[in-house]
């Protein structure tokens, strides 16, 4: 069977080595003990394997895949055909050996439970987001299903590094930095988006998008060639995406603040993980820079 690195696509994983996200993992991995590195590495690439194999079957994929994540999680043995099923089926044990740690090993079991939960609602809300393939949103709707991907996608990582210290701690900085890293990728991948069928821009704003036709409010055709987003849609986006960035910041600071003196491996996993958003922020700035000069 094939690692997880060479399960991903050639262009993730382009994008990974280019913005520094290839590097930052091992730094995460050497702070987290064997098991717990273990299923950062599976929730990361195993469900970005996940994400790529993904096709217009999605719903019908996605829920084979759900099925044999709660089997193996359960103990059930799995004979995974594929490299993204074996992800799936060892994030599942991988998840119920934390979960079935000593009893004084409270963390691992909170972090296993956790988790195993947040993958679940992960995929829901996914299933969600399939449905609207072609349609354009109004702004409302969007936004939620954005906060809503972006804060799960946040909290598995937050919950794999650490237990919040007050009530919501890792739901306020999972919605912050969950929200800006895919509002920054939204605006470097609206071309490949929407091509797929994926429209991120309010329907309120539909007219800032070149090349689509629209018909009932969905995309029914696209010219390559001419699609684009106008200048000014571009730098207003780009100034929010820089202003949530700062608030997920400002948050983290009181978060590691939070943390004991004596706790220099959660500081220092925390402060990795907001760099880790952060590269979706160079990518944004790298991308808008290059409109500018279109």
């Amino acid at each position: 069977m094939v690692s997880l690195e060479e399960g991903l696509t050639e262009s993730r994983t382009d994008e990974m080595n280019k913005w520094g996200r290839t590097q930052i993992y091992p730094r995460m991995r050497t702070l987290l003990g064997e098991q717990r590195g273990i299923v950062l590495d599976l929730v990361n690439h195993g469900l970005a394997m996940v994400d790529d194999e993904l096709d217009s079957d999605s719903p019908k994929q996605l829920g084979h895949y759900q099925q044999m994540f709660r089997q193996s999680y359960s103990g059930i043995t799995i004979q995974a055909s594929t490299p993204a099923e074996q992800a799936v089926t060892n994030l599942g044990y991988a998840l119920r050996r934390l979960v079935s740690a000593p009893f004084l090993h409270f963390r691992d079991r909170a972090i296993g439970k956790h988790t195993y939960q947040e993958v679940l609602n992960f995929w829901d809300i996914e299933e969600r987001n399939f449905q609207r393939k072609g349609q354009i949103l109004d702004r409302a709707t969007l936004e939620e299903i954005n906060l809503g991907i972006g804060a799960l996608v946040a909290s598995q990582f937050l919950y794999i590094f650490d237990s919040p210290r007050v009530y919501n701690e890792f739901t306020q900085l999972a919605r912050a930095y969950g929200l800006a890293v895919k509002l920054a990728d939204n605006l470097c991948d609206y071309r490949e988006d929407i091509q797929d069928g994926f429209v991120n821009i309010p329907k309120e704003e539909i007219y800032q998008v070149r090349g689509i036709s629209i018909e009932n409010d969905r995309i029914i055709g696209v010219d390559s060639a001419k699609l684009g987003l106008s200048p000014e849609y571009v730098e207003r986006e780009h100034e929010r995406i820089k202003q949530v960035f700062d608030s997920a910041d400002r948050l983290m600071l009181v978060a590691r603040a939070r943390r004991p003196v004596w706790s220099r491996k959660t500081d220092e996993a925390l402060n990795l993980f907001g760099e880790f958003c952060h590269t979706w922020l160079e990518q944004a700035n790298d991308f808008v820079e290059k409109q500018a000069k279109h």
